[in-house]
């Protein structure tokens, strides 16, 4: 089962910069902990070359346009609870707003 999630720059921007804290994370002999880890790598890596391909390419016509990113639904679950894990690393209210959209997005589409 896939889910499809459709975002701007900003959003995708965000995630990532949320998910950049993942490896700033300490190690745990927590399985549960470590298997979100382990996902939260897969995720953070996806959306760092993401979010790098869209930096290469942005121009001021592609700001409004929306991005597609088929996540497993396993992806989408870890996403949303590390998401909502790490949302107090940042200070930022722009990136919290941004972030805090997409997490709402994954809880409608994973109920």
């Amino acid at each position: 089962m896939k889910i499809e999630l459709k975002l701007n720059n900003d959003s995708i921007i965000a995630v990532n910069e949320l998910l950049s804290y993942i490896y700033d994370m300490e190690r745990s002999n927590d399985k549960k902990v470590n298997v979100y880890r382990s996902i939260g790598y897969d995720l953070a890596d996806k959306f760092d070359s993401k979010a790098k391909q869209l930096v290469k390419k942005a121009t001021l016509f592609d700001s409004k346009k929306k991005h597609k990113i088929t996540l497993k639904y396993h992806e989408a679950w870890a996403l949303e609870i590390i998401l909502r894990e790490l949302f107090t690393y940042t200070d930022n209210h722009y990136v919290r707003l941004r972030v805090n959209l997409v997490i709402d997005d994954l809880n409608q589409k994973l109920a």
